[in-house]
């Protein structure tokens, strides 16, 4: 407990699953947060947990804007005083993504546009705008949400896949340009972190659940959950993870760690 006592954090896509883990990660760990999403409800999801006792403040902003990103940075230090941590957490990748981001001959340009404009942009903005307050303090640590689709190739999801691994450069990158004046700057690399899922919906067309296609690949029988990548998160934001800068940090269950013939070679031993 209290491992981030006196810290500010800003969480962008804190009303979503991964998000409010984290902020509710970071609260417990006594960091006062910035909760930022695009959609409203994030008011109500701070009102929850400051009737809990936790001190956070919500923020409506769209995170592919250099004016929302610049005041929510603006916001925390304003209302807080300082900034030590933003975790870049927003993404696009709603429901029917699937149908429009397939491979290269199918997926529009458009598509493919809108994909980097959020994910890309909202990390090189968070950044970008999170910099220069965290040196006013001395320093701080920028968290990226990657994904393991960035360093994989794939039938489908160029789009997302391509955001992803830009994502690890510019982490990489802002580690090489501000090591030395004291920002870390790491990103996490979820694997499968099932939602719930309606089981009349379209994911569910082939009567199989969306996290049991891939359960095969993974080396740990538990279901990773939001909570998983939190506890990461935390950590990179820590004193803890203070030599630890440049890194992708994979919470996969082991998903990517193996030769792709795992999966057969385990039927096999069955049969």
């Amino acid at each position: 407990m209290n491992r981030l006592q006196n810290k500010v954090a800003i969480v962008t896509g804190a009303a979503g699953l991964l998000g409010l883990a984290g902020v509710r990660a970071m609260a417990r760990e006594g960091a006062q947060v910035v909760m930022m999403d695009l959609s409203p409800t994030v008011h109500e999801r701070a009102q929850e947990l400051t009737g809990s006792g936790y001190d956070v403040s919500a923020y409506v902003g769209d995170v592919s804007s250099e004016k929302d990103m610049s005041g929510v940075v603006e916001h925390a230090k304003k209302t807080y005083g300082r900034l030590d941590i933003i975790w870049n957490n927003a993404g696009i990748m709603g429901a029917g993504w699937l149908e429009q981001d397939t491979d290269v001959v199918n997926t529009t340009q458009q598509h493919l546009l809108r994909t980097l404009e959020v994910n890309v942009s909202s990390v090189f903005l968070g950044s970008k705008f999170a910099i220069p307050v965290m040196l006013e303090g001395g320093g701080g640590s920028i968290i990226n949400t990657s994904s393991i689709q960035g360093a994989n190739g794939d039938t489908a999801l160029i789009s997302y896949g391509t955001s992803k691994a830009a994502i690890d450069y510019v982490t990489k990158a802002v580690a090489t340009a501000y090591g030395h004046l004291g920002i870390r700057s790491n990103a996490v690399a979820p694997g499968l972190i099932p939602p719930p899922v309606d089981p009349t919906g379209p994911e569910w067309a082939s009567g199989v659940a969306p996290q049991d296609l891939l359960r095969d690949s993974q080396l740990l029988d538990s279901q990773g959950r939001p909570e998983d990548i939190a506890n990461i998160v935390v950590f990179l934001a820590s004193d803890e993870a203070k030599f630890i800068t440049g890194e992708l940090i994979r919470v996969d269950g082991g998903l990517t760690a193996h030769l792709p013939t795992l999966s057969d070679r385990r039927k096999l031993a069955k049969a």
